[in-house]
């Protein structure tokens, strides 16, 4: 056999030869590995943060909403205008622009509880809380809560409709 082929089991030691030496060298191992997981870590960490951010404005939105209705059940709150700024005044500036159309808010009153629909979308806000006693009645607030991370959003489709939802019965 003559010709180009001798050479090429020379040019596989001297391949498998640097190969070997490359495997053996732990220079940039950390910066490697770092690369690798770092950004999956910080990823992880973001998403941690910002669903943290979600839960703790929904867990805020549920205290207002629980703080306002007991006082339509007793009878203090009576009008929209007091019923914004009861929430309001409890979220502080978690959300944006609340008393002016950041906070949406549907609160009904019926005779029996099987008869309220429960909102899923809020385009506009409505507030009928019933006087008399013994009213069923069915309060909700609703923020539009953009993602502080931008590149968030991809993974939590933009903008999150937080909803904050309460029955109850006016008291006699």
């Amino acid at each position: 056999m003559a010709g180009p082929f001798k050479t090429v089991p020379g040019v596989w030691r001297k391949g498998a030869r640097v190969l070997a030496r490359l495997w053996r060298r732990d220079d940039a191992v950390a910066a490697v590995e770092f690369a690798l997981l770092g950004s999956t870590f910080l990823l992880l960490v973001c998403m941690i943060f910002e669903l943290g951010l979600i839960l703790f404005t929904q867990s805020v939105m549920d205290n207002a909403l629980r703080d306002a209705s007991r006082q339509i059940m007793t009878g203090q709150i009576t009008t929209s205008s007091a019923f914004v700024t009861k929430v309001c005044g409890e979220v502080g500036n978690l959300i944006t622009n609340c008393s002016s159309g950041g906070l949406k808010y549907y609160v009904q009153t019926n005779a029996t509880f099987s008869s309220m629909t429960i909102q899923t979308s809020f385009a506009s806000n409505s507030f009928s809380a019933g006087s008399s006693t013994n009213d069923d009645v069915l309060a909700q607030i609703a923020y539009q809560r953009s993602t502080i991370i931008p590149w968030a959003a991809t993974y939590l489709h933009g903008n999150n409709l937080i909803v904050s939802t309460l029955a109850f019965q006016n008291e006699p």
